[in-house]
């Protein structure tokens, strides 16, 4: 298995044990019941290999919590984003219409509604034999070795953000008005179901999404493998857009001893521009931002190059009653490590908000 799948592997796996933590995190405990099972046997009708979720239809009947149920049914079941699944060796012809399978995952809260979810992992999808239908091999790719060079020409190559439980509450020091907007979320109104890309910084606590960084020519680019989100970023001390739609605001950078330095405004307001409710800063409901919102990260790489603590501290003064500031350490991926396009599918997407 490639270093990558292990990484997508363990993060599915560390997810389906601590999701009934968050408060209504993403459409997952929102939809479907963590402290249950099901095992769903049957014919595949119908595989959309798409993101940010993929959906495979099953015919077939179901055994829940341990209890059968003979009844042949129409199943709906949702995955990961294909992105992801793709370095597990899994693309559109995995499940092929007619091939037997059974499914393993939670079962959906209303016992009516015959959908389920299923994580990511080899013992979720198995054939007839019995024997996993994901994790196939790719080419095994490298250990990471860091990136040669010295001062920030380190910080150069793929990274992974960790999983990241969501607690409780969101770890934001919200005013009145941001704290209203937290309590009163509303899922079906959520940018998770037009395909907005998720706001900078909180794009990059997603777990599983790339992350690559180029350095060269007196700038620097940051690649975010969800969304497509790309950001250049000019190091000579002067201002300019991170992006052609000015969605990622107006950067400047530095480099300071080694690290990149960004420093961020003029973000247009967003619905999530604070915190999404799947990641940490939202913790289960969105948090929008304002035209005020600014940023400042850094970005800086460990002695052995292998890790990089990616630090930031955000203020906007209509949401935020102080600034927010959060550390978190990206482990390297080695250089040949793919990086599998991230098509956001709307259709898809709605599903975010279908209860």
């Amino acid at each position: 298995m490639t270093i990558r799948s292990r990484v997508l592997f363990s993060a599915g796996l560390l997810a389906a044990t601590v999701l009934g933590t968050a408060r209504a995190h993403h459409s997952v405990t929102g939809s479907f019941d963590t402290t249950r099972n099901i095992e769903i046997t049957g014919e595949v009708v119908e595989w959309r290999f798409r993101n940010p979720h993929t959906l495979l239809v099953v015919d077939g009947t179901a055994v829940i919590d341990g209890k059968r149920d003979d009844v042949k049914r129409r199943w709906e079941i949702e995955s990961s984003a294909a992105a992801g699944l793709r370095a597990s060796g899994v693309d559109e012809k995995t499940f092929l219409p007619g091939t037997r399978i059974t499914v393993k995952g939670i079962p959906h809260r209303n016992p009516t509604t015959y959908r389920a979810n299923a994580f990511a992992s080899s013992a979720s999808f198995l054939g007839a034999d019995g024997k996993s239908l994901i994790g196939g091999e790719r080419s095994a790719a490298a250990a990471p070795v860091a990136a040669k060079g010295t001062g920030a020409q380190r910080l150069i190559g793929l990274w992974s953000p960790p999983f990241q439980p969501n607690p409780a509450t969101t770890p934001l020091s919200l005013t009145a008005a941001g704290r209203q907007a937290w309590e009163r979320y509303d899922q079906k109104r959520s940018p998770a179901n037009t395909c907005e890309a998720m706001s900078i910084p909180d794009i990059y606590n997603a777990p599983t999404y790339i992350v690559t960084i180029e350095i060269a020519d007196k700038q620097a680019v940051v690649r975010n493998q969800a969304y497509k989100v790309v950001r250049t970023i000019l190091l000579d001390g002067s201002e300019a857009p991170a992006d052609p739609k000015q969605q990622f605001g107006i950067v400047r950078g530095r480099i300071d001893n080694g690290a990149l330095v960004i420093e961020s405004r003029a973000y247009p307001a967003s619905a999530w521009g604070l915190g999404a409710a799947t990641q940490v800063m939202g913790a289960g409901a969105d948090v929008p931002s304002s035209t005020e919102k600014t940023v400042v990260e850094r970005f800086s790489v460990s002695s052995d190059g292998l890790k990089l603590a990616y630090e930031y501290t955000v203020k906007d003064p209509v949401y935020l009653s102080a600034p927010f500031t959060h550390r978190v350490e990206w482990a390297r991926l080695a250089s040949d490590t793919p990086v599998y396009p991230y098509d956001c599918d709307v259709e898809s997407a709605s599903q975010f908000s279908r209860d």
